[in-house]
């Protein structure tokens, strides 16, 4: 994809980190925006501020744990703009983290996998056949983790495992196809977002009744968490890192080079006699 103004964009998790600043790139590139989130005031704020600028946004709040509301974010993108070029499946969640991974309940890997695996299945399965439709082609860009490529660890590693699997199993059928659309697997290391925050956006359905053996302890690791990415590298440096790369079709996206070592060890473990 070389060409972006008066091109289309959809951005998943746009209220706030890294969709907020992929929506404000594609923007600054003169892109039209369709931003999504489940957080009605945050992406309300933003599409503000883009608008304050000059930007033309259209807003849907979007669970894109659920494939009727990723269709309706398609549909109403269509409706809008008339086509979709560039999608970015980023929404994500920290997930379960309060304990062994076998005490988890069914209400935490519906929540964890649902927002963080699902959704990007479902944007697959409803954007690709949109990207295909159009005569120069578009692009696709799936948030995955740098825990996609080392050990997985928790349950939002293991759901970014997927993704990346899922991504590349994309990539492949799309060269197979001589499809004109791309497709990035971005993988962000430790980045000022609000990813351990994530659960104040948790339903109420999917809220464990009874607290599971780890819950305190995982209330604390979220904080201390939370205390780190906000050091990290900001979500605009990511956008700009991620730009570059849509331009250049590049698949793999590490945003930087801090887990090369864990990448490796992983690696030769498994080569290992």
């Amino acid at each position: 994809m070389q060409q972006f103004a008066g091109k289309v964009a959809v951005v998943t998790g746009a209220a706030s980190g890294m969709g907020r600043a992929f929506a404000q790139r594609f923007a600054e590139a003169d892109m039209l925006l369709a931003l999504a989130d489940i957080d009605v005031v945050g992406l309300e704020e933003a599409a503000e501020e883009l608008r304050g600028e000059g930007h033309e946004v259209l807003t849907v709040p979007t669970d894109v744990s659920s494939l009727a509301a990723v269709e309706h974010l398609a549909e109403a993108s269509l409706a809008q703009y008339g086509a979709v070029h560039l999608v970015c499946n980023n929404a994500g969640v920290e997930g379960y983290l309060d304990g062994a991974i076998w005490e988890a309940t069914d209400k935490d890997w519906t929540w964890t996998i649902g927002v963080n695996f699902w959704s990007v299945v479902y944007g697959v399965r409803t954007f690709i056949p949109v990207l295909l439709a159009n005569e120069d082609g578009g692009h696709m860009v799936n948030t995955c983790s740098m825990t996609s490529v080392v050990k997985a660890g928790n349950m939002y590693g293991i759901a970014k495992h997927a993704v990346l699997a899922l991504t590349e199993s994309l990539d492949a059928d799309l060269r197979e196809r001589a499809a004109k659309v791309g497709v990035t697997a971005l993988c962000p290391g430790i980045i000022a977002t609000r990813l351990f925050q994530g659960s104040r956006n948790r339903p109420e359905e999917l809220k464990n009744e009874v607290p599971t053996p780890g819950a305190e302890a995982g209330q604390a690791l979220r904080a201390r968490m939370h205390e780190q990415l906000s050091q990290g590298m900001a979500p605009s440096e990511v956008a700009e890192i991620l730009f570059d790369a849509i331009k250049e079709g590049r698949l793999y996206v590490l945003t930087d080079h801090d887990w090369d070592e864990r990448i490796v060890a992983r690696n030769n473990e498994i080569l290992s006699p």
